[in-house]
């Protein structure tokens, strides 16, 4: 890993780093503003807003990633492919929003000053360009752009959202902020990008491509929104609040994991179309087992957390969390691991078709059960469903990544990790126990479980608080015990 990339990594851990901070202040103002039904509310709207976001930008993250990664050296291909590019996304968001207001005037008409303010979403779609940033590896403009405007919408929320009257002023700066962190970015493309006129068949030409990547999407949105949507149609708001909190814990931990797979996208592309197929197998072996040096701790340290930190977190209509966040926990491991493989091997292999199989397979899984569990079960049903969904995607390309690349997971290792986790969250229990719901108890939990399990780790000589280390440094350590088989 060069230096570009640790430089690319620091700013995206960055931005990354303080959405993780935010949350961490606004979600009980909100959770304790808002309700349960509040929070719902917001989601349910803004699951039926994500479908026609999806597809208004019809795959273009990934596809325009990609693609400006590969012409970055050759100005005039660059300029040609952003200019086509954009063309393209503007034609896909004007029918994206005018279907929108379609279904939202048939179907949706009781809330409807909820859906108007949830439209600016899609209409941020048109003006986001991060993808070509990223494919030119400048994750610097994107993650300090998005972090100025992340700091007034956090503002806003911290000084104006009191009760649950403000419910459209907290849509309406979600949504603003979305819209504004978009246009920024274009203070910056010119410098670098030339917009020309292109002719509808070199627009059209990205279509088919990029509805390879869209269509997997698509069913990313069927296992993850489509939850929302159901539970909001067949129980309620507040069961769509509740949902959404359960999610939210492990969401922010899953986050802050990944953050590393979009900045090595651009690099596993290069590697790709160099053929280091061997150094391709290597990096994504040491990056998964990194990641799960942090996401197994993480997952084992929720759960033991929940019990003291769902009351002042989240408030008295959350309660139910103490049992639903333990249940869901398991995701903080098993989706870094999935996200890995799709971002540092499939998609740059451009091998998208088993990352729809993947997907799709999880989409046809989520339907089945949400519709069967969430009558019988409620919010428990879909936070069930979520666990085996996710669990089956990563199975998936687990399976096909080691009949391709002969990985192998380091059991003896994962089994250390375990083992230090388990530790950590039995010690987290005897010493805080008894102790009030607050905010020290958790901060003495979290310093509690971070020496011990370090301490367990250095004892059992699992490696990898020196590979964190030297990963920072733009070096990726390559243990023997790792060893990919070829």
């Amino acid at each position: 890993m060069t230096s570009s990339v640790a430089k690319n990594l620091f700013y995206q851990s960055l931005f990354q780093g303080i959405k993780i901070l935010m949350p961490v202040i606004t979600i009980p103002i909100i959770s304790k503003a808002l309700g349960a039904q509040g929070i719902g509310i917001y989601s349910f709207t803004n699951s039926i807003a994500e479908y026609f976001i999806l597809l208004s930008g019809l795959g273009i993250t990934l596809y325009g990633n990609r693609e400006i990664a590969r012409v970055r050296d050759d100005k005039e291909k660059m300029n040609q492919t952003f200019s086509e590019l954009v063309s393209l996304k503007l034609v896909t968001t004007i029918v994206s929003f005018i279907l929108y207001s379609v279904v939202v005037l048939v179907f949706f008409q009781r809330d409807l000053l909820y859906y108007l303010i949830q439209s600016l979403h899609i209409i941020a779609v048109l003006f986001d360009i991060s993808w070509f940033f990223m494919g030119i590896e400048d994750f610097k403009k994107v993650s300090l752009s998005n972090l100025a405007v992340q700091t007034m919408v956090f503002f806003g929320i911290l000084f104006f959202i009191n009760d649950y009257d403000d419910l459209p002023l907290y849509l309406l700066l979600q949504s603003l902020g979305n819209l504004l962190s978009q246009l920024v970015m274009w203070s910056f493309v010119f410098k670098k990008i030339s917009i020309q006129l292109v002719p509808i068949k070199q627009m059209t030409r990205h279509l088919i491509p990029m509805v390879a990547y869209f269509f997997p999407q698509i069913a990313v949105i069927f296992y993850t929104t489509l939850s929302k949507t159901i539970l909001g149609v067949l129980e309620s708001p507040t069961a769509v609040g509740i949902y959404t909190n359960t999610l939210n814990l492990s969401t922010i931990i899953i986050t802050m994991i990944s953050t590393i797979n979009l900045v090595m996208l651009p690099k596993m592309s290069n590697l790709f179309s160099k053929n280091k197929i061997d150094e391709i197998n290597k990096t994504l072996h040491s990056l998964i087992h990194a990641q799960m040096f942090i996401s197994i701790p993480a997952a084992f340290g929720v759960s033991a957390l929940a019990a003291t930190m769902v009351p002042w977190f989240f408030g008295s209509d959350f309660e139910i969390l103490k049992i639903y966040i333990p249940i869901i926990a398991p995701v903080i491991i098993i989706m870094p691991i999935g996200i890995a493989i799709s971002n540092q091997y499939l998609l740059p292999r451009g091998n998208t078709k088993i990352y729809s199989y993947s997907t799709f397979g999880g989409a046809a899984i989520s339907i089945i059960l949400n519709f069967s569990l969430i009558p019988i079960l409620g919010v428990i049903g879909s936070v069930i469903t979520s666990l085996i969904v996710e669990t089956f995607v990563t199975a998936f390309r687990l399976i096909y990544l080691n009949r391709q690349t002969k990985f192998t997971f380091d059991i003896v290792l994962i089994l250390k990790m375990v083992a230090s986790a388990v530790i950590m969250a039995v010690t987290i229990k005897l010493t805080t126990k008894g102790m009030d719901d607050n905010f020290v108890t958790t901060l003495v939990q979290i310093v509690i479980g971070s020496v011990t399990y370090g301490s367990c780790s250095i004892a059992l000589k699992v490696p990898y608080l020196k590979d964190l280390f030297l990963l920072l440094k733009g070096k990726i350590y390559h243990s023997k015990r790792y060893k990919v088989k070829n």
